[in-house]
């Protein structure tokens, strides 16, 4: 029923194309931008006016706050179980004033809106729309009442399973009043409630491509623009029903990530989602569901630097370096060297001139299907 109601949102999406004028409004503005003008002091909601928007608005509570990195904090807001109750039945989905339970595409962002502040701040969702649903409870037995772990420590599991959430990763940035509220010290802000709203057309799965047809898909981020890619990513290491992985052969994802090197030398697992990505890999190794490959570009290195470990990983290719032509030209070809642009989807988020630079030359490389290049920018 819930994938129904996710389906049935995915189709009232899908009527953006890029023939729908909002799109093409929005392609401008994103196309075009004015070097003169300082796009981080435009409001998310006037900057993101021609997006689509979902009507409902949702009350959450801040329940998690976990430091990812010294600049960005992964929030999880809670989503009240009655919303997305998982015994809901025909009966209650029948009735027209039943609302509708909480729902996303990975790759969305969400207007955050806080009470003590007049303008909603905009940030992407890093979750998979299965972490919004509902785990059911469990009825409790002799053999799953909380038991203390003696050896670990670790709290009990819960039979009850969990509340359902969505996730954020936000950036600290002093200037920006949703993002600065955000960064008050945990124990300030934890437990309070806050409204949502869903919007964004920067979704998978591609609007306007037949899944089937998907051989090659390349994911290149910049920065913080990590973060609707790696919700796309999880996504499809859940084995989604809309994931090319169900086909045979398996799709091959290339993921480009450029990003400056951890101030600790060698600590590259303070790079945002880098060990979640990894982790995504290691899991599909053997069973080779998704092939994945992932190249971290590092570009504030100085030459000889120690940052670097002395093997490179087994799961990953570290280049001290930006991300130049040759690398979109690799990842665009298949595994006989050639570019097959009815077979391949790309998808980049980064900021304004490195997203501007690299969607040229992707749909340059994609020629007559340069449609099949998605992009989106963070400012």
């Amino acid at each position: 029923m819930r994938l129904r109601r996710l389906q049935q949102f995915h189709r009232s999406t899908s009527r953006i194309t890029t023939t729908t004028p909002l799109f093409q409004i929005h392609q401008r503005l994103m196309s075009s931008p004015n070097p003169t003008r300082k796009t981080s002091s435009v409001p998310h909601k006037v900057r993101t006016a021609a997006e689509p928007r979902q009507n409902r608005v949702y009350n959450v509570r801040l329940s998690h706050i976990e430091q990812a990195s010294s600049t960005v904090r992964l929030l999880h807001l809670t989503i009240p179980p009655q919303i997305q109750n998982p015994e809901e039945s025909q009966e209650a989905d029948s009735e027209p004033d039943q609302p509708e339970p909480f729902a996303f595409l990975p790759g969305q962002w969400l207007d955050v809106h806080i009470p003590s502040i007049s303008n909603a701040g905009g940030f992407s969702i890093t979750s998979t729309p299965v972490d919004a649903q509902a785990l059911p409870s469990l009825e409790p037995t002799i053999a799953s009442l909380p038991v203390e772990d003696e050896e670990t420590g670790l709290p009990p599991l819960d039979p009850r399973g969990r509340d359902p959430y969505v996730e954020l990763a936000v950036q600290r940035a002093p200037s920006n009043p949703a993002s600065a509220w955000l960064w008050q010290p945990k124990d300030d802000i934890l437990g309070k409630e806050l409204s949502i709203r869903v919007g964004g057309s920067f979704v998978w799965p591609p609007l306007g491509v037949d899944l089937k047809t998907i051989r090659n898909v390349v994911f290149v981020a910049g920065g913080v623009g990590i973060n609707p890619l790696v919700s796309m990513l999880s996504h499809l290491n859940n084995n989604a029903v809309d994931s090319p992985a169900l086909l045979h052969p398996p799709c091959n994802i290339h993921f480009l990530y450029s990003c400056k090197a951890p101030e600790e030398n060698t600590a590259l697992e303070q790079v945002l989602f880098l060990s979640r990505i990894r982790q995504i890999i290691r899991s599909h190794a053997e069973s080779q569901r998704l092939r994945i490959s992932l190249d971290l570009y590092l570009t504030n290195l100085p030459a000889g630097s120690s940052s670097l470990p002395e093997e490179s990983p087994s799961d990953l290719t570290i280049h001290p370096r930006r991300i130049n032509r040759g690398d979109l030209q690799m990842a665009l070809s298949g595994s006989d060297g050639r570019i097959h642009p009815d077979k391949t989807v790309c998808y980049m988020c980064g900021p304004p001139r490195m997203t501007d630079e690299f969607v040229g030359v992707m749909q340059e490389l994609l020629g007559q299907n340069k449609e099949r290049v998605f992009f989106e920018k963070w400012w």
